[in-house]
């Protein structure tokens, strides 16, 4: 159901689960994927990208930044 949608359809509607902390912020047709400190993860274009792919990108930083803080 999500994967039809882009990724800020989804955002919006609830239907992109990000780890927590994460947050996706739009603007100018770019996504920004920040952190729960601010920081900005990744950017994407508003337009090509899918939710899979912002989900895949943000729990996979989620996994490196425990690391260096663990």
């Amino acid at each position: 159901m999500a994967d039809r949608m882009t990724a800020l359809e989804a955002h919006r509607a609830g239907k992109m689960p990000l780890p927590p902390g994460y947050e996706l912020e739009h603007g100018a047709d770019v996504l920004l994927l920040r952190r729960g400190d601010g920081s900005v993860a990744a950017t994407f274009s508003a337009r090509g990208v899918t939710p899979a792919q912002v989900t895949k990108t943000a729990e996979e930083d989620h996994r490196r930044n425990r690391r260096r803080t663990a």
